[in-house]
């Protein structure tokens, strides 16, 4: 019995472990030094107009990252339905801006999680700062070849009629005025991460 007990202890000590470090992670962000400070009240997932479509709502976010669950927040679809309309953080008797929250939320994930939401953004934004605008097939060859390459034979079929009503273009749009400063957008933001 002593040895479940101590057994026990020891991942109660691990899990406050992991509570502290993702807590001082996120606190290192913008906005992210008083999450400490929520209080359950739910006003933000109240106030957000997409937290039905939400795997798990604002309030259960902050919940999950008050108790180190750092795995399951970044596998969390929340962050990426988050609108940024800043409903949440203006009503959060805390101050708690929970759009600064996502916006950090979705920067780690894009640096150490891998799955279909990270690698659909990080396909989406590529085509952008390419392009200058978004080029659908070019975001459907990205978002292939880091999730399943033979997903393409899988799409082949919807790309064909796609092209055939005029709804996708295989060349890439001419160049686009200001692509080029959005470009320098996104390399001066990657410059202000410290990364590429």
């Amino acid at each position: 019995m002593e040895q479940a007990e101590a057994k026990a202890m020891e991942v109660i000590r691990q899990d406050a472990f992991d509570a502290a470090a993702f807590l001082d992670e996120l606190a290192s962000y913008p906005s992210g030094e008083n999450i400490r400070s929520c209080m359950q009240c739910g006003v933000c997932t109240a106030s957000c107009p997409l937290s039905s479509k939400m795997t798990e709502t604002p309030r259960k976010i902050m919940e999950m990252i008050k108790t180190g669950m750092r795995n399951e927040v970044l596998a969390s679809d929340t962050m990426w339905y988050c609108a940024s309309c800043y409903a949440c953080t203006v009503r959060c008797p805390q101050g708690i801006s929970m759009a600064e929250v996502m916006y950090a939320l979705r920067t780690i994930a894009m640096k150490t999680a891998r799955n279909l939401s990270t690698s659909f953004y990080q396909s989406f934004s590529d085509t952008v700062r390419r392009y200058g605008r978004m080029h659908e097939s070019d975001l459907m060859i990205r978002f292939a070849l880091r999730t399943n390459p033979l997903s393409l034979l899988k799409m082949g079929p919807l790309g064909v009629r796609m092209l055939m009503k005029g709804k996708m273009n295989l060349m890439p749009p001419s160049a686009i005025r200001g692509a080029k400063e959005i470009a320098r957008l996104y390399d001066k933001v990657a410059e202000m991460e410290g990364g590429a």
